[in-house]
């Protein structure tokens, strides 16, 4: 096979923890490709102007993490439907001389909620957040079809406008979305809780209440690389706890089909970063 190379990067603020220069390295070695993929620190300030040196640089894709997800989504010339409806960009083609926006973070997250062996059809979701991580994953979590998706944010207002702007969707796919109360105000026997904030970056806290929480219920941090005051709320809690890992793992092989248009094995990657001692 022919050896084909190409740049990439991830850009965020922070980004020094970012794994997935490794998970592209690894899924590339999967098709004997040759990719070059480094981890760039970008801020919203700059974002335009840099973006604008990766194209000039050549540069073939980006991954986009916090928190530039939104302002991608507002620079790319092109985008995806998801992409538009989730007003969210984690993945951009540099092609044509232009920026293509797509998201990957919903199907990330529901494929590793499958292979976890958690069914999300006529659930109790409640969704923790109303910031671009939340918003990202909406759209594949009501077209999961779950019974009820409940929606609470630490200013409840943020959780408002985010249940106004996707009101619609949910009722086109037959999904009853609230506002919750974090103190657990009809909000009892959730039978998945997804954390999408980053409570864990900032605050020793978690962002919900223990009333919400008991031991049937699956507790999903979409943050990767530490054990979050959500999760140790969880674990104290005797519910079932899981990290971003694997989602972050599954949004990355999207994004490398989006790339290479191919679809890379994703079920020994956590086991070769442990090998390699990234994890």
């Amino acid at each position: 096979m022919t050896l084909i190379s190409k740049h990439f990067a991830v850009i965020g603020q922070p980004i020094k923890h970012s794994l997935s220069p490794h998970i592209h390295l690894l899924f590339a070695k999967q098709f004997e490709l040759l990719i070059d993929y480094e981890k760039v620190e970008v801020n919203r300030e700059t974002l335009l102007n840099r973006l604008d040196k990766f194209k000039s640089k050549k540069y073939s894709g980006l991954n986009v993490t916090l928190p530039l997800k939104h302002d991608a989504y507002l620079l790319c010339q092109e985008l995806s439907e998801k992409s538009k409806l989730c007003e969210s960009v984690n993945t951009i083609s540099i092609k044509d001389n232009q920026f293509h926006g797509d998201t990957t973070d919903g199907i990330g997250l529901i494929r590793d909620l499958t292979k976890k062996g958690i069914n999300l059809n006529q659930a109790r979701i409640l969704l923790v957040g109303a910031g671009g991580a939340a918003n990202a994953v909406i759209a594949d979590l009501i077209e999961c079809s779950p019974s009820e998706l409940h929606l609470t944010n630490r200013t409840i207002e943020k959780s408002m406008v985010m249940e106004a702007h996707w009101k619609n969707f949910a009722e086109k796919n037959s999904v009853s979305l609230n506002i919750s109360g974090n103190h657990g105000v009809d909000s009892s026997n959730y039978d998945v809780i997804i954390n999408a904030t980053s409570a864990g970056f900032s605050s020793n806290i978690s962002p919900i209440e223990d009333i919400l929480v008991n031991k049937k219920t699956y507790c999903y941090d979409m943050t990767y690389g530490m054990e979050t005051p959500f999760m140790k709320q969880a674990i104290k809690l005797n519910a079932t706890v899981f990290d971003g890992l694997g989602m972050l793992i599954e949004q990355a092989a999207e994004s490398f089909h989006i790339w290479h248009k191919e679809k890379p094995e994703t079920n020994k990657i956590k086991s070769e970063l442990k090998l390699l001692k990234l994890i």
